[in-house]
C-alpha cells in the first residue's frame, strides 16, 4: 500500500481543498492510505464526513516554526511514500519541515502563481517568488494547474523537467446537471463565484451591471456574486450608492451546495484580473451555462471558444457581453451546451485523477513491488 500525506493551509471548501478531496475520493482504497495536514476549518468538517484521516495545524505563515515542527513530527510518524504540498503556504511549510527526509518522495501542486497575479507589497512578492524556488530544490515534481502556471513557473526558473502540466478537473456531479428552465417572466439571474477579493474584480463587474440598467431599465435581471472575503463591505457599499441597482445585486457568503445555485443562474460571469485555472468558471461551464470571462492565459485556455471574452478592465465589453446572451435565447442555448462539451472532454475530474496517479507512481522508485502498482 502506498502511503500519501497531503499537506494545505487552506482549510476552505474551494480552490486546493477541492482538488486534494477529488483525488482521495477517487482513489483511496486497498492501494493507497490518504492523510491530510491542515488548519481546522469546513475542510477538516468535510473530511471527517468522508472519512478521511487528517492532523490540524495552525499553518499561521510561511515563517511558523512551530507549524513546520508540528508537520515534520506527523510525517515522520506516519511515514508516508509521497508527501504532496498544495499552494504557496502548505508547500513552504511543508518542504522546510520534510526536506531532509531523503526517502519520502515530495510533489507541489502550484494553484496560485501566475504572470498576472501580483502582491500588494512587491518585495514580499518577490520573497515568495524565491522562496517558493529555492524550496522547489526539495520537490521532485511540480504540478502547474495550468498552462498559464506552468509558463509562469519556467519564467520564473524553475526546473523546467520536474514540472508536468496536470490541470484541474470538475466533478462529474456538475457535467450530469443542467441550468433549470424557467418562465420568460422570471428574472434572469447573473451569476459569480468566488472569494472577495480584488483579484476577482467584482467592482468592475457591479459597473457593467450598473450600466446595464442604465441602457435597458426594463430587463428583469439580478446579479448574485458568492462568496466570502475582505472586500463584501466595500463592495456592499458601493452597490448601496447605486439606487437603480441597490436591490438588485446580493452577497449570499458561502453556499453550501453550488449546484444548485449554478442551476438557477442565466449567465456565469468572471472577469478576474489573475486566475490560475478559474475552477468556478469550469463548474459553471459543466452546468452548461453560457460564460463572459476575461481575456487572461489561464481563463483563455479554460473557455477558448465556448464563451464571450472580454477585458477584464473594460466595463463597456462586460456590458455589451452580457446583453448579446440576454438578447439572444439561441446564442445562450448554443455556448453553454459547447462549454459543457469542452470541460467533459479536456477538463474533467477523471483526467486529473489519472495524470496524477500516474504522477505519483513516476516518483516511487522503480523496484516497488509490482502487485503493489
Amino acid at each position: 500500500m502506498k502511503k500519501i500525506a497531503l499537506i494545505l493551509a487552506d482549510a476552505t471548501l474551494t480552490g486546493a481543498p477541492i482538488h486534494a478531496l477529488q483525488i482521495i475520493k477517487a482513489i483511496r482504497g486497498k492501494d493507497y492510505r490518504f492523510l491530510v495536514i491542515c488548519p481546522n476549518g469546513p475542510f477538516t468538517k468535510k473530511l471527517e464526513e468522508e472519512k478521511v484521516d487528517f492532523k490540524t495545524v495552525l499553518m499561521r505563515g510561511p515563517f511558523d516554526r512551530k507549524s513546520s515542527a508540528q508537520i515534520r513530527d506527523i510525517v515522520t510518524d506516519f511515514k508516508p511514500d509521497i508527501i504532496h504540498c498544495h499552494g504557496t503556504r502548505g508547500t513552504w511549510l511543508g518542504l522546510i519541515a520534510t526536506r531532509n527526509l531523503k526517502d519520502i518522495k515530495k510533489v507541489y501542486t502550484e494553484h496560485l502563481w501566475t504572470d498576472n497575479y501580483h502582491l500588494p507589497s512587491l518585495a514580499y512578492e518577490q520573497l515568495q517568488k524565491r522562496g517558493l524556488k529555492f524550496l522547489s530544490r526539495y520537490a521532485d515534481k511540480i504540478i502547474a494547474v495550468s498552462k498559464a502556471v506552468r509558463n509562469f513557473l519556467i519564467s520564473e526558473g524553475f526546473e523546467r523537467k520536474k514540472i508536468a502540466l496536470i490541470p484541474n478537473g470538475v466533478g462529474r456531479e456538475y457535467l450530469e446537471i443542467s441550468p433549470i428552465k424557467k418562465p420568460d417572466t422570471a428574472p434572469m439571474i447573473l451569476g459569480c463565484v468566488g472569494s472577495l477579493n480584488d483579484q476577482k474584480n467584482y467592482r468592475m463587474i457591479i459597473k457593467a451591471f450598473y450600466l446595464l440598467k442604465l441602457e435597458r431599465p426594463d430587463l428583469n435581471i439580478y446579479l448574485q456574486i458568492i462568496g466570502e472575503g475582505p472586500l463584501k463591505k466595500n463592495l456592499e457599499e458601493m452597490v448601496a450608492k447605486h439606487r437603480n441597482i441597490n436591490e438588485l445585486v446580493s452577497f449570499p457568503g458561502r453556499v453550501e451546495d453550488l449546484k444548485e445555485r449554478y442551476q438557477h443562474f442565466t449567465i456565469f460571469i468572471n472577469c478576474s484580473i489573475s486566475e490560475s485555472f478559474g475552477l468556478a468558471l469550469a463548474e459553471a461551464m459543466a452546468v452548461g451555462l453560457p460564460v463572459v470571462a476575461s481575456e487572461i492565459p489561464a481563463l483563455s485556455e479554460l473557455v477558448d471558444d465556448a464563451g464571450i471574452m472580454v477585458e477584464a478592465k473594460n466595463k463597456e465589453q462586460i456590458k455589451d457581453a452580457i446583453l448579446r446572451y440576454i438578447d439572444d435565447e439561441k446564442l445562450r442555448s448554443e455556448m453553454g451546451q459547447k462549454a459543457k462539451d469542452r470541460i467533459r472532454k479536456k477538463f474533467s475530474e477523471e483526467v486529473m485523477v489519472k495524470k496524477t496517479k500516474e504522477l505519483y507512481l513516476s516518483v516511487i522508485p522503480a523496484n516497488e513491488p509490482e502487485s503493489k502498482k
